[in-house]
């Protein structure tokens, strides 16, 4: 089987323009990212704004994903 032939997975499409919809979780994600850069001691982090972002974007990609998939 060629390479053309390939399935194509639509999740990474859809994700792509579900992204900007949630630019504000990824800036808040951003301006974490810039307040904890010169932590030292591991103990901050900003798994909170990171997993508030990919919340974002499931929410947006479940439905469409899933009228692509019936």
């Amino acid at each position: 089987m060629p390479a053309d032939d390939e399935p194509v997975d639509p999740k990474r499409h859809i994700e792509d323009n579900c992204k900007p919809k949630c630019v504000k979780s990824w800036v808040d994600y951003g301006k974490c990212i810039q307040r904890i850069k010169d932590d030292n001691t591991g103990h901050k982090h900003c798994t909170g704004q990171y997993f508030d972002y990919w919340s974002c974007v499931d929410q947006c990609v479940a439905p469409k994903l899933f009228r692509k998939l019936n």
